[in-house]
């Protein structure tokens, strides 16, 4: 009896043995794989029952954290994959079914590591899931070698823009995705002249690096949703996805054009370029970039054009929209620009608190130029910021002399575009025309409109909230006529509104004309703002828009825009019309 005893504890000590045995084994074998082996519990967050020794190695946590944390790994999960990795978890305790993805875990000290990971659910003899079992592998190396061979593939390595391949590629697609929406896709092909003379004169790695420079300049000035890509050599093409016109492909190749004529120093030299752009517009991908390289050829021929299209009705628009371009470069040069006044009166008591700058240009031949005709060109154009920058110096200087005339202060409106308010030098330029005028700041009012603000952006807040520290007067023109005005006035320092002429024209003859505009005014009030009432005609309509408490007005009543010499005879000689006082 005691005998078998014995051989029991004896047969029940070597069994005990060989299973320790057999569980050492199996850790070696385990601790010698080049993978993490990993047990987790089938819970929503995978959380961790066993995990081998090579975790801490590969991520930076030791076996003890990654146990003892349940909610570690779903931390570990890349941002962009974690939803994915839980979902395939969850569908794996779900069905039963293998486990295999990969994805990317954040190591502790930020490195993102590429990861296979292969599991299945273990069951007990009653077929009763158990747990999941399986290994993590580094693929780290395996993706980046990937990822390389897709760059060399589809990018140019010297500029990183779309290689031809690619562009290709890209065209096909954005043809193929047009929807009847009124948008088409066209293709601005751009060849540098002459540049064979720089890798000539200077070398190829020279001409390497001008390239390398101007990829970074076209690919920071395309629209998003664009693409722009190296064709080869000294060749580049711009995709433009969704073009509802053709002047918005205009718009694009000028701006092309001023980041390549702009100087590129390299290697201690001043390099500058010029370059010939074609134009198409179409449906086809195949046939896109065959004809804007053709209207590229068409451009070069011309000689004193820089773009055409490849459409001959188009092209004779691009010709007459880039003569009009270099004719206003020409009156920036030849002073062709001046400003015309127009008076802006306080209702009660009556008189002239300020005048509003419009800007006139007379050109040499053609005589005036209506200012719808040439504005919203310079501001596509971008010459806005050089004509603007004139408009507030010669605004600034004309109220300080007449502040010195009259011996009292007058002030002085001037309207701003989105270009302007864009420019990083804007507040300076305003700071400039102040200093040499002489002008306090606070007789300087900027007028924008809505859409002026809708197209500037974030920018447009930190530069007018600066301005308004120095003390310039904010004036929102055209009010009520966007969808966002109300908007404007709850973040914007804003202290006059200009309430637009289409709220006043009848406010005379129309009872629902005149509510509305009662509507605008009580808003006005409530809100503490100064309002002024704009496109006043008849004694009538002033008379309303007094009644109402609006506390100015300007319109022909009172005066039409007048050269600076004439409008300071009026204000000399209190000419200013009115049927009050």
């Amino acid at each position: 009896m005691d005998c078998g005893v014995d051989r029991g504890t004896t047969a029940a000590a070597v069994a005990a043995d060989e299973a320790r045995e057999i569980e050492r084994r199996y850790r070696t074998l385990v601790e010698q794989l080049p993978l993490v082996v990993y047990v987790d519990a089938l819970d929503e967050g995978s959380s961790n029952i066993f995990t081998s020794g090579q975790i801490e190695p590969l991520l930076g946590y030791t076996v003890e954290e990654w146990r003892d944390d349940p909610n570690l790994f779903v931390r570990t999960l890349h941002p962009d994959d974690r939803d994915r990795v839980l979902a395939a978890h969850a569908r794996t305790h779900r069905t039963h079914e293998p486990l295999r993805l990969e994805y990317r875990l954040v190591a502790r000290d930020g490195r993102v590591v590429w990861v296979r990971d292969d599991g299945v659910i273990v069951l007990d003899d009653a077929g009763e899931p158990l747990y999941l079992q399986g290994y993590l592998l580094d693929i780290t190396a395996e993706r980046e070698l990937q990822e390389q061979l897709r760059l060399q593939a589809l990018f140019d390595p010297l500029t990183g823009l779309a290689n031809r391949a690619f562009f290709h590629e890209q065209l096909e697609h954005a043809v193929a995705m047009r929807t009847e929406d009124g948008a088409g896709t066209a293709v601005v092909f751009v060849d540098l002249n002459e540049f064979k003379q720089i890798n000539d004169q200077h070398g190829h790695s020279v001409g390497d690096e001008v390239l390398a420079a101007l990829g970074g300049r076209l690919k920071s000035v395309i629209r998003a949703g664009d693409s722009v890509a190296r064709l080869g050599g000294d060749e580049f093409a711009v995709l433009l996805t969704a073009v509802r016109e053709p002047a918005e492909a205009a718009i694009v190749a000028e701006r092309l054009l001023e980041q390549i004529t702009a100087p590129i120093d390299v290697a201690g030299r001043h390099l500058s370029l010029t370059a010939s752009v074609g134009i198409a517009l179409g449906s086809s991908g195949t046939e896109l970039l065959k004809q804007a390289d053709a209207a590229m050829y068409r451009a070069k021929l011309h000689g004193d054009v820089d773009y055409a299209f490849y459409d001959d009705d188009l092209d004779q628009t691009a010709l007459n929209r880039f003569k009009r371009i270099a004719e206003l470069r020409e009156a920036i040069v030849e002073k062709e620009f001046s400003l015309a006044y127009q008076p802006v009166v306080n209702l009660d008591p009556f008189e002239v608190v300020g005048l509003e700058a419009l800007l006139r240009w007379q050109h040499p031949t053609l005589g005036e130029i209506p200012p719808l005709d040439f504005i919203p060109l310079a501001e596509e154009s971008g010459l806005i910021v050089q004509i603007g920058r004139w408009v507030l110096l010669e605004a600034c200087f004309y109220a300080s002399r007449l502040r010195e005339l009259l011996g009292r202060d007058l002030e002085i409106a001037v309207n701003v575009s989105a270009r302007q308010l864009q420019h990083p030098e804007f507040v300076d330029h305003v700071d400039n025309a102040l200093e040499r005028a002489d002008l306090p700041p606070h007789l300087l009012t900027l007028e924008l409109t809505e859409s002026v603000l809708v197209a500037s952006g974030e920018r447009a807040e930190q530069q007018l909230n600066a301005l308004k520290d120095r003390g310039v007067k904010l004036a929102l023109d055209d009010f009520g006529t966007g969808y966002a005005s109300l908007t404007y006035l709850q973040r914007l320092p804003v202290d006059i509104v200009k309430i637009d002429r289409s709220f006043t024209a009848k406010i005379d003859s129309g009872a629902a004309d005149l509510a509305l505009l009662e509507g605008i005014v009580g808003l006005g009030k409530a809100l503490g703002l100064q309002l002024v009432a704009e496109g006043i005609e008849r004694d009538a309509q002033q008379g309303i828009v007094q009644g109402l408490g609006c506390h100015g007005a300007q319109g022909f009543h009172f005066g039409r825009p007048a050269a600076a010499a004439a409008a300071t005879q009026a204000l000399s000689g209190d000419t200013v019309e009115s049927s009050v006082g």
